[in-house]
């Protein structure tokens, strides 16, 4: 009885420590989003490597940046379960912090590509997969709206970070600019590292008991869905059935994100200061996503939820089929851009509900490279699919998709009911 009262105080405790952590690593959350001010960073970099003949190159590193954060989360998955989350955040922010500094200051493109290429781009994909499975384990009760907390903090970031950059680089260089946001991820992001504990022993069993069930809206009882590591995750069907949900639903989404712009301009003869209001607009929609989505995930059935972000695009991807009007097109975009940012406040709750919560950090690591397969073919197919401005064809194409995630979806929740038993 001793022991168990000791237990639950120690429990206690850490409860009452539970909204600094979130705090800290929200702050971590906001620096690591400077991963997303690409398009304040473009043009300086192609000046400080030589000008308009290295275009193609430069916009290469952006590539490698994107890829070495989405697949470095999978590929070193054994060696940041090793290092442990403050071990692997601080390792994180020292390639992120100093690929930025380097990477200001050279004019090698070989440089380039290790700073800010691998830099950056691996230090990104340690810091804000950790801290997402991190919070999965101090919050198992409140998942879904800490992660979308946290993703919407990373998402809409860039809000605040591109005019800073911007004008930094304007009034002082490219090289200082970087110096400042290098030195700011040092200091805030490996901050996160020494700040945050890890749960006591059996605190996730003492969460669960007064976390809800999530199953078919009706008191369930789980029967077969242990705690699986990685690997033991990746031969399992449903992990095929669940990624493709993700990565077809957040491709959809950024085949229409990414070319907002381009939309407007090319649709409604928009200048290119007047489409970035409709860019804003959707970004703010995104991470607003980020926000309610995790919130319904919490309070409502997660399955359904997926569903539901599943399947809207497939209805507004078809509704810009049909129609080119300019407040359809819009609310079209509004809505699909809503419904992406909630794939990254549903993926942590549900891949913890399915695979379990001991290895929810590595294992959200390899569900992350939906997000980074969405972010090299999304935009790709988009382009292929568009003809002089005529997005037809690509909206279907995208609603197609969307449906295709929308069944897999709705596979999932077949799958996880069957696992259940009155």
């Amino acid at each position: 009885m001793e022991q168990t009262a000791t237990r639950t105080a120690e429990f206690e405790t850490f409860d009452k420590k539970r909204r600094r952590f979130l705090l800290v690593c929200l702050i971590g959350a906001f620096v690591v989003g400077l991963a997303y001010t690409w398009a304040v960073l473009q043009n300086p970099f192609i000046q400080q490597m030589g000008g308009d003949a290295v275009t193609s190159t430069v916009v290469l590193c952006y590539t490698v940046t994107v890829v070495s954060s989405c697949m470095s989360p999978s590929v070193f998955g054994a060696f940041t379960k090793k290092l442990g989350p403050k071990k692997t955040i601080l390792l994180g922010t020292l390639m992120f912090g100093l690929g930025y500094i380097v990477s200001g200051r050279t004019s090698s493109m070989v440089l380039f590509f290790i700073s800010f290429g691998l830099g950056t781009g691996i230090g990104s994909g340690f810091i804000y997969p950790t801290i997402m499975g991190y919070m999965a384990t101090v919050f198992p009760d409140k998942r879904g709206s800490v992660s979308g907390a946290v993703a919407g903090v990373y998402g809409g970031a860039s809000i605040v970070w591109s005019p800073l950059l911007a004008g930094w680089i304007e009034k002082s260089g490219l090289a200082v600019a970087l110096l400042i946001v290098g030195v700011i991820a040092l200091v805030c992001i490996g901050a996160v590292s020494f700040l945050i504990e890890q749960p006591p022993e059996g605190y996730l069993e003492y969460k669960s008991k007064s976390a809800a069930p999530s199953g078919a809206g009706k008191a369930v009882k789980k029967t077969s869905l242990p705690d699986l590591t990685r690997g033991q995750m990746v031969k399992t069907s449903m992990f095929y059935v669940a990624i493709i949900a993700f990565a077809f639903g957040c491709t959809s989404g950024m085949m229409v994100i990414s070319q907002v712009s381009s939309i407007m301009q090319k649709g409604f003869a928009m200048t290119a200061t007047q489409a970035a209001v409709y860019v804003s607009v959707t970004s703010f929609m995104s991470m607003m996503g980020r926000f309610i989505w995790g919130w319904v995930t919490d309070h409502f059935n997660k399955y359904v939820t997926l569903s539901i972000i599943c399947g809207l695009p497939v209805i507004t991807m078809g509704l810009l089929a049909v129609s080119a009007s300019m407040p359809l097109t819009v609310a079209c975009l509004a809505v699909t851009a809503l419904c992406y940012g909630g794939f990254g406040s549903t993926i942590t709750p549900i891949t913890a509900d399915l695979f379990g919560s001991k290895h929810v950090t590595e294992n959200y690591g390899v569900m992350y490279l939906a997000f980074g397969f969405a972010g090299l073919v999304g935009p790709q197919l988009a382009v292929n699919f568009s003809s002089g401005g005529d997005y037809t064809t690509a909206y279907l194409v995208a609603a197609v998709i969307s449906a295709i995630a929308l069944v897999m979806a709705l596979l999932v929740r077949k799958k996880v009911l069957s696992s259940y038993t009155d």
